[in-house]
């Protein structure tokens, strides 16, 4: 990397967190809800609607897509994957919803029926530039076959593409399943490569990458047979060929020695994150250790088995617009791209300053959760938060680092996240190796857009000010305010939704990596009315929302002087 233009970079951002911190930005965001609580879920009971949503992913041409739950009345909740086209408008159409059955391989029935869907733990997401969808699930195990003498099944999770449309099988836990001879295998494509011959992969956790109209990229965990260790790493499959069956591709892993580290080290990454991709190229976050890493940062590499690895930026490196000597000391997994993939924002901490908070378990949602997290912190959880966090954005044409946003300046408090996921003990029917226990976990949530003609434009999610909302900054060098997109307490809940109940506040706010694209910002939000008489009385709402986001026409180039 150049480190003459990074310092160029970093002297820029020392102009961008000096902008007045006391205006705002004003621009009014036209609303326009792609699905909320008054739409009837397609596939679903006949009157049931969305009650509750993740954030969305939009592409370039205004294809939504998102995860929601329904039910009707009482019913148990239904999860599903839904699709909306915005131009020209289009209906809400379901992809998949639980007890779907699951895409070829799959030669297990349960009662009659196929191996079918139970829950899709991460967002989907969609390719930038064409309509490709892809997006993990757990199933009842899809795969039956002997081994030895015993029946044997397995497959409870892959990522499930949808290239025209149809649901087709991108990756799978079938990596290590054997013909009758007991030494072919049977599904040698989706083995791990750069592991022992029939390894299979253990999970793939968080949300999948989509790029190309072909490729998905993703973060595979597998045990290693030799050792027994868990190993982890970043891979892809190009899911549109069929002839030739393509094979898993390697772009890192566990058993590589992370790049940026000095001479003569022998330090290999212990922790990947979920990538993104774009244009050929994938970013991901490798760390030595993901709890309190000391090596490790922000990698680019073509989408091609075993590239080389770019260092975008790294542990230790200065922190533009601090202090000289300040260095990264982390990095998110939320790594957003524009569609051709030049600029990359990202959230990072710095020192050693924190801060306390309690986690509370969650009230809603999944009951097993519930129970689980109240049995293992029955009165809360205390983590260290970072005092010093900030959003950046990283162009590669010079590759110089902006700083966007930071902690401790314009109101804003923490940019940290917290939920309680992953799978209880014994919940689920699953006998595979390696799943991910529910605990706790942290993230950071921002969203680009930056066309190559016009300004940088990112919005990310924060605490500010006492109260958590989204904000958006444009132009990096001379950037201007902040301006608040939704904010919790204080948003008009009918100035989002008009179906909204009448004052109602906005209550909660997201939005993903994928969500800010062409100029248009997909979120979701919720809405609660509490009755300032009887505060037991309320009424919610809630939906998937996008709006154009204009330009403030003080800059042709985001990174302009």
């Amino acid at each position: 990397m150049d480190r003459n233009k990074r310092s160029a970079g970093q002297v820029l951002g020392l102009v961008a967190l000096i902008a007045p911190a006391f205006a705002v930005n004003a621009q009014q965001l036209d609303w326009t809800s792609v699905a909320n609580n008054s739409d009837i879920a397609p596939g679903g009971a006949p009157a049931a609607t969305f009650s509750s949503y993740n954030q969305p992913s939009i592409n370039d041409a205004g294809l939504v897509v998102f995860r929601a739950r329904s039910r009707e009345g009482m019913s148990q909740q239904v999860d599903g994957i839904y699709q909306r086209s915005l131009f020209p408008p289009g209906p809400i159409v379901k992809l998949l919803t639980r007890g779907d059955a699951v895409p070829d391989p799959n030669n297990t029935s349960y009662t009659g029926l196929p191996a079918g869907f139970l829950e899709f733990p991460a967002t989907p997401r969609i390719d930038a530039t064409s309509s490709l969808i892809a997006v993990r699930g757990q199933h009842q195990p899809v795969w039956t076959y002997l081994l030895g003498t015993t029946e044997t099944r397995i497959g409870t999770a892959g990522i499930y593409a949808f290239p025209n449309g149809v649901p087709v099988t991108g990756a799978s836990l079938l990596g290590s399943a054997v013909e009758p001879d007991q030494f072919t295998l049977s599904f040698p494509w989706y083995s791990v490569p750069g592991a022992l011959l029939g390894t299979r992969f253990d999970q793939f956790p968080g949300p999948t990458a989509v790029a190309d109209g072909r490729y998905i990229v993703y973060k595979g965990n597998y045990t290693d047979p030799v050792d027994g260790l868990g190993r982890t790493g970043i891979y892809f499959r190009d899911v549109v060929s069929t002839m030739p069956i393509p094979y898993t591709g390697l772009i890192a892993s566990s058993n590589m020695l992370i790049p940026n580290q000095p001479a003569g080290g022998t330090v290999k990454f212990g922790s990947t994150a979920p990538p993104s991709a774009a244009n050929g190229f994938v970013y991901f976050t490798g760390l030595d250790i993901e709890e309190a890493p000391t090596l490790g940062g922000i990698y680019r590499a073509p989408i091609a088995s075993l590239p080389a690895l770019q260092v975008v930026v790294g542990i230790g490196d200065q922190v533009p617009g601090e202090a000289q000597g300040t260095g990264f000391g982390t990095f998110g997994e939320a790594l957003s791209l524009n569609s051709d993939g030049s600029r990359m924002a990202f959230w990072a901490s710095w020192g050693a300053e924190t801060f306390q908070k309690t986690l509370l378990c969650p009230v809603d949602g999944n009951p097993d959760l519930i129970a689980y997290c109240n049995e293992i912190h029955p009165t809360g959880l205390v983590v260290d938060i970072p005092v010093n966090q900030g959003v950046f954005v990283y162009d590669l044409a010079t590759q110089a680092i902006h700083p966007v946003a930071r902690t401790g300046r314009e109101g804003v408090e923490d940019m940290l996240f917290w939920v309680f996921s992953g799978r209880p003990p014994g919940v689920g029917g699953s006998t595979e190796p390696g799943e991910e226990l529910a605990r706790w976990r942290a993230g950071s949530f921002v969203a680009l857009h930056a066309p190559a003609a016009g300004p940088v434009q990112v919005v990310f999610k924060a605490e500010r000010n006492g109260t958590n909302g989204l904000y958006l900054r444009e132009g990096m060098v001379n950037g201007l305010p902040l301006m608040t997109v939704a904010e919790v307490g204080t948003t008009i809940g009918t100035s989002i939704d008009p179906l909204a109940p009448a004052g109602s506040l906005v209550s909660a706010v997201g939005v993903e990596r994928d969500g800010f694209r062409n100029g248009r910002l997909a979120v979701t939000l919720s809405m609660l009315y509490v009755d300032p008489v009887d505060p037991e009385i309320t009424l919610g709402w809630a939906g998937i929302y996008y709006s154009p986001v204009l330009e403030e026409g003080l800059f042709r180039n985001g990174f302009e002087d």
